[in-house]
């Protein structure tokens, strides 16, 4: 599990990175419903450089960066700040999102560094949280359930997310809309939320989110109305029909 090590100690460094930078953030580019940060950059470059000195010819699929590498069979897919308009605001609830997808081994990392919590999803292996063992929570009626939920991305997900909103409010116990899809997939698998709604996520939104909830005895399904993705996790417990 070498890569594994170098995902842990590579996420680490550029959480730390962060959070020597969170009072102090530069923005390079306003969008409508969201922003992109110097920090954004950095923190990917701090995590390739790093990967690339062990695997050089190893694959990456990044937010900032795109698709770059020549060993496709072996592939990172990395989400180097999750929670950016949190962080430009002072709110410390953003995270680092590594996932690996190899010949012989698949995993996903990621990093709430402000609160030092690590969770990590080994196929296989099991879920935990700084080396906890975590599973889904066992909430079973959807009235008791909280659901985190995000679909600021554009107008057409916001019209989309209203509507599912509107079918859902009532008949759960709390909604949460935080600001990070990879702290939602790993409170999803770590028992804290019971069910996640998220529209029109990216791969490097989800694919370590998604690895970690499969070892933690959840499940994200996925389907496509009108153009809108709609990505659904759960406990397996309380069937979420929207």
């Amino acid at each position: 599990m070498e890569r594994f090590d170098i995902g842990i100690d590579v996420i680490k460094k550029a959480g730390k990175y962060l959070r020597e930078k969170f009072s102090n953030s530069s923005k390079l580019m306003e969008i409508r419903y969201d922003i992109k940060l110097k920090q954004d950059i950095e923190s990917e470059k701090i995590i390739i450089e790093n990967i690339k000195e062990k695997f050089p010819d190893d694959t990456f699929f990044c937010e900032e960066t795109g698709i770059t590498g020549k060993q496709h069979n072996n592939l990172w897919i990395i989400d180097p700040l999750d929670g950016t308009l949190n962080f430009s605001r002072g709110l410390p609830h953003c995270c680092i999102s590594i996932a690996f997808i190899g010949e012989n081994e698949k995993f996903g990392i990621i990093y709430d560094f402000f609160r030092e919590e690590i969770f990590t999803g080994i196929e296989g292996e099991g879920a935990y949280l700084n080396g906890k063992k975590i599973v889904v929570s066992k909430i079973d009626k959807i009235e008791d359930a909280t659901v985190g939920i995000g679909f600021m991305v554009g107008e057409k997900e916001i019209e989309y997310g209203l509507k599912i909103l509107q079918k859902i409010i009532k008949r759960v116990k709390r909604v949460r809309m935080m600001g990070s899809a990879g702290l939602d997939f790993s409170y999803l698998s770590s028992g804290r939320i019971d069910l996640l709604i998220h529209l029109n996520l990216k791969r490097w939104d989800y694919e370590a989110g998604k690895i970690i909830l499969n070892e933690a005895n959840g499940e994200l399904t996925e389907e496509e109305i009108n153009g809108v993705k709609i990505f659904k996790g759960t406990n397996k417990k309380i069937e979420l029909n929207l």
